[in-house]
């Protein structure tokens, strides 16, 4: 069944007080929280397209299960959710599919009428429109379907899911899955997008690597299941090569085996413990070999003050004397390290407390994190913590994310040389100030890629990371020159009329 809605409704901010101090709040991997509450901005009176409109009614004509709605007040929000205010656009109408059939003849109407469109599982992007548009919203919120095989090795995940209810379904079970680290986090995007980055990649590799099956309907409106035998050219395309191939609907993903409890949490710092979190985390960059174990410090400037977030992850219920010792050595300002659920160390992190503003992410991939590179990144989140005080900033963060070499398979998204990926992410609140913290946030980037540099790291080949980059990265900076090659020949044979070119992400 199609459910389509033609709403307005007033744009939602959230307020100070639902920051948490010195949250982590970055790590959203371009898919937002299916859940959350903050509608698009812009939800004011207005003339919609009246083509696009057209389009959205003969969308209904084509399912006798299809509904319509002209309620202008009230559809939007209950329906869907963006969770940055500067990445939201008005949509002439939003449509629910709920089955492959009803998929399908979306993309059909939407092929013929020529109207531009965008899919959403959860909104989360910092990309003015790779998730919104003017023209047809589709929103995944109806494929939320998680089904554990019976001999527990794989799971199909549908793609309006996130990732907190996979976490839920398989709790119990003795498995799960390369997902998502924190809470809210949307599974379409984080899959086909990028290629996701997991609290298990150290030891599996990113969530692309465990894909056994796509299941999809193609531009034209053919359905489809995807397997490397089966299409092996499109199987690739879809491991992170983005939205150029068709709308997935369902991931048939590798199960893994877990633990009842992992061990970690959120822990907090205040300025004065800034440089011994650097020297913790550049010596456990440096010497941790254990698979099982990985942080997360986040060197961020919220409510005045700079300050430290660190998440931590074993895969296990303790992890061994020492692991993290070197954490130890600096004064948390709160702490909540202890034995869990996987999926309550998951909702652990405070990661929607700053939805609902104006943001930007961007991304640096690195070879490793020396002190004096974490030095560099403390002194941009200082000058840009003070720089927001006159441009409306409200948060400031730089995600350090030091892996391992990690397992890989190949994939559209280049990563068997093991990016360590650092996700920046800027919130402010004037639109006025878009401009100027759009290019900073590159000026940011282009700064400690070039100090990388100085140290003599070889970043030659290290792509970035699709899922962090903001929108006007140049196309050669995440995918090599062999990649875009077929991915370009793959699209053409997809999608020869090029529909998937009317919705919005990096073009090639």
């Amino acid at each position: 069944m199609i459910s389509l809605s033609f709403s307005r409704a007033p744009s939602s901010i959230l307020t100070l007080s639902a920051i948490v101090a010195l949250c982590v709040s970055s790590l959203f991997f371009w898919t937002p929280a299916v859940s959350s509450s903050h509608p698009p901005s812009g939800f004011a009176k207005r003339f919609a397209n009246q083509t696009a409109v057209d389009a959205c009614k003969s969308i209904q004509f084509t399912s006798k299960d299809s509904t319509i709605q002209y309620d202008l007040a009230s559809a939007f929000s209950s329906y869907f959710g963006y969770y940055m205010t500067s990445s939201s656009n008005t949509p002439a109408c939003l449509v629910k599919p709920t089955t492959a059939d009803d998929l399908s003849a979306v993309m059909k109407v939407i092929g013929q009428k020529r109207i531009n469109f965008a899919i959403s599982s959860g909104g989360h992007t910092g990309n003015p429109g790779f998730s919104s548009t003017k023209g047809i919203q589709i929103t995944m919120k109806g494929f939320q379907g998680v089904k554990l095989s019976s001999d527990k090795s794989y799971v199909d995940v549908g793609s309006g899911n996130i990732w907190d209810n996979v976490y839920a379904v398989l709790e119990g079970s003795g498995r799960n899955i390369v997902g998502g680290r924190v809470t809210g986090v949307g599974v379409g995007g984080f899959v086909t997008g990028g290629g996701g980055f997991s609290w298990l990649t150290n030891q599996y590799g990113l969530t692309v690597d465990t894909v056994q099956q796509f299941d999809m309907v193609l531009p034209d409106g053919t359905q489809k299941s995807v397997t490397a035998s089966s299409d092996p050219d499109l199987f690739w395309a879809l491991k992170g090569g983005g939205n150029r191939f068709g709308v997935v609907y369902n991931f048939r993903l590798s199960t893994v085996p877990q633990s009842a409890q992992v061990w970690g949490g959120l822990k907090t710092y205040t300025e004065d413990q800034i440089p011994a979190i650097v020297n913790a985390t550049a010596e456990f960059s440096k010497e941790n070999k254990d698979p099982k174990a990985q942080v997360i410090p986040t060197y961020n400037f919220v409510l005045g003050a700079p300050g430290i977030s660190l998440l931590a992850f074993y895969d296990g219920p303790s992890p061994p004397a020492g692991t993290f010792d070197m954490f130890d050595r600096a004064k948390s300002f709160t702490a909540d390290w202890k034995a869990r659920s996987f999926g309550d160390l998951v909702r652990s992190s405070p990661s929607n407390a700053t939805g609902g503003h104006r943001g930007a992410f961007h991304t640096v991939s690195f070879t490793d994190y020396s002190v004096d590179l974490l030095n560099a990144i403390v002194d941009e989140v200082k000058f840009y913590g003070q720089q927001s005080f006159t441009r409306s900033g409200f948060f400031i963060s730089y995600d350090v994310e030091p892996f391992l070499k990690y397992p890989a398979k190949d994939a559209a998204w280049k990563h068997t040389n093991s990016p360590l990926p650092l996700n920046i992410y800027y919130v402010w609140d004037n639109p006025q100030d878009d401009n100027y913290w759009r290019k900073e946030i590159v000026a940011s980037a282009n700064r400690l890629t070039e100090k990388a540099k100085t140290e003599g790291q070889q970043l030659d080949g290290l792509l970035l990371y699709p899922n962090y980059a903001i929108d006007t990265t140049p196309i050669d900076r995440i995918f090599d020159s062999a990649s875009l090659q077929r991915l370009k020949s793959i699209r053409s044979k997809v999608d020869p009329n090029n529909v998937m070119g009317l919705t919005t992400s990096f073009k090639f």
